[in-house]
């Protein structure tokens, strides 16, 4: 066992005369390599994708926090009141008044 572990080791493989157990040994060894080189390009693309998605997520939050803030601001009482100078609409100056409805049977 060890001994055919050395020979593997050093190449002996190649340099005696070529079997069919040699040239399925490097069929093996040569798919195992195409797999991991495979397996490494799909990693490697998946966390190209998932970095691009990721920073595309913090521009749409950012996005969104700025037209929160917007909306807050045109939502101000004092914003309203100057916008609405122009079409001559002031606030009431008496409170509104309470309506009590009273269901009798």
């Amino acid at each position: 066992m060890t001994n055919k572990i050395i020979d593997i080791l050093l190449g002996k493989f190649l340099i005696e005369k070529i079997n069919i157990d040699n040239i399925r040994f490097i069929f093996f060894i040569f798919s195992l390599a195409f797999l991991l080189i495979y397996s490494s390009h799909s990693v490697d693309s998946k966390v190209y994708k998932i970095s691009q998605l990721s920073t595309e997520v913090s521009v749409a939050e950012s996005n969104f926090i700025e037209l929160r803030k917007k909306l807050m601001n045109l939502r101000v009482e004092s914003t309203v009141r100057k916008k609405l100078i122009d079409r001559e609409i002031k606030p009431s100056l008496s409170p509104p008044s309470k309506i009590i409805i009273s269901r009798t049977k």
